[in-house]
């Protein structure tokens, strides 16, 4: 590089020696022969090769500046020529295209990186918003576009329709907050967890917010919880219904014997009226106690649910079945139940028999809410809802659940009719906890209520 340097040195310096010979030469011709076309040419000579050594000194602050504007604009599509250059600018030429091959690297690692970290963003299963503190949010994930049912957010006020608790946490995010929140969502409450975290980038705040749908492991823990407490109560009622109903059942055996007997013996009508009485009441004690551990036993086998089976199930049929079920009952009531799958080859992946079970007791009590109600209807609706889950809507037009009941209506034996178990709800839930989904209810605008099932894809 050094001799380079010595080399283009040299060639200026001849150069010059060239120009000032050739004005020289052109000044004498003028002056002392009168040569004034020799000496014309002489002087357009001399410019020329002024010119040319301007534009070759320049050359170099050309590329450079090319360069630098190629740096500032990142334009890596740039080449810089080395035709007809001297070895000196050769060698700049080749600095700037290594250079320029570098950042051009550079910038394809960043980028394949920026988008390998959008892809993972995208993908994580937690809902992330980048919120700046005026509002405008700059990160979005697919998670959070699928739990709010949105294509495209761009500030938090986009979200005050999903109630006032998410849109007043926003407003006022500070670093390390953490919050249990909830929103409505397609008419129905979700539970979240929201966690802030502060970042500082190019000189300006922003929170990443995490919003995770807690609400299917808070059913499950308290779902967990109630079916440990049945557990409990179940096997500590066994214990002690056991033996009395083996002791009853004795009683009672012995006790028909010796009425049997009694009938062909002379006994006082009082004696006989009091045999009897005990009789009856032994017998009775019997069969109460045979009932209380069949009852006992029942709910036993709501602790006990076998594990999902699930298989790919056209949702029109799983429905249409359910309604063949009550085909009886319905025209003998006076109850219609129709039927509403959209996209009709809608499919859902669920075990048919605990789906059933769990659809069953829905409609069953959806039918017993209308009773009284002049047309009694039931509707079996099954989609797709914003974020893509699969959901199954029993809805009835009875006179809805009232607020004191709403808040205890999936707690196990709870129940507002004389003759209800209060497993069927409760059954339900264990279902789709089971399947990882959810059920909630929310009132119908027209009266009545509405269950929702709602199973992942």
């Amino acid at each position: 590089m050094g001799f380079s340097n010595s080399l283009s040195a040299l060639n200026i310096l001849l150069r010059l020696l060239a120009i000032l010979v050739t004005c020289l030469l052109a000044f004498y011709a003028l002056r002392d022969g009168g040569y004034y076309v020799l000496a014309l040419l002489l002087a357009a000579f001399a410019v020329a090769q002024l010119v040319a050594l301007m534009r070759k000194l320049s050359a170099t602050d050309r590329e450079l500046t090319r360069f630098l504007d190629a740096v500032k604009y990142s334009d890596f599509s740039q080449k810089f020529s080395k035709k007809g250059q001297n070895r000196s600018q050769r060698e700049l030429a080749n600095a700037f295209d290594e250079v320029i091959d570098k950042f051009k690297a550079t910038r394809s690692q960043k980028e394949q990186q920026t988008r390998y970290l959008n892809a993972l963003v995208d993908h994580i299963p937690v809902a992330l918003l980048s919120v700046g503190k005026d509002g405008q949010a700059t990160l979005v994930n697919n998670a959070a576009k699928r739990l709010f049912g949105l294509g495209h957010i761009s500030h938090i006020t986009q979200l005050k329709a999903f109630g006032p608790g998410l849109a007043k946490e926003l407003s006022s995010l500070r670093a390390g907050k953490k919050r249990i929140i909830r929103i409505i969502v397609d008419d129905v409450e979700v539970k979240l967890f929201l966690s802030t975290t502060e970042i500082v980038t190019g000189g300006k705040t922003q929170f990443l917010v995490s919003l995770q749908n807690i609400q299917s492991e808070l059913d499950t823990t308290q779902l967990e919880a109630w079916q440990d407490l049945v557990h409990v109560l179940t096997h500590e009622l066994m214990n002690s219904l056991t033996p009395v109903a083996s002791l009853a059942g004795t009683m009672n055996s012995v006790m028909e014997e010796l009425c049997r007997k009694a009938e062909s013996e002379e006994l006082s009508e009082d004696f006989r009226e009091l045999l009897e009485d005990a009789c009856d009441g032994i017998a009775a004690i019997s069969r109460r106690s045979d009932r209380l551990s069949g009852f006992v036993s029942s709910y036993r086998k709501m602790t006990k649910l076998p594990p999902p089976q699930p298989e790919k199930l056209p949702l029109r049929t799983v429905l249409e079945n359910i309604r063949t079920l009550f085909a009886s009952t319905a025209e003998n009531e006076g109850l219609g139940v129709e039927v509403e799958v959209s996209p009709d080859s809608l499919t859902v992946y669920a075990d048919p028999q605990l789906l059933d079970q769990a659809l069953i007791n829905l409609v069953k009590n959806a039918a017993e809410a209308t009773r009284g109600q002049q047309a009694r209807l039931v509707r079996l609706k099954g989609g797709l809802d914003k974020s893509g889950s699969i959901i199954i809507e029993v809805a009835d037009n009875g006179p809805g659940i009232n607020p004191q009941s709403a808040q205890q209506i999936f707690v196990p034996f709870y129940t507002t009719r004389p003759e209800g178990t209060g497993i069927g709800l409760s059954l339900a839930r264990q279902v789709m906890v089971a399947h990882r989904g959810s059920i909630n209810f929310f009132a119908n605008e027209t009266g009545g209520t509405t269950f929702r099932l709602s199973l992942p894809v």
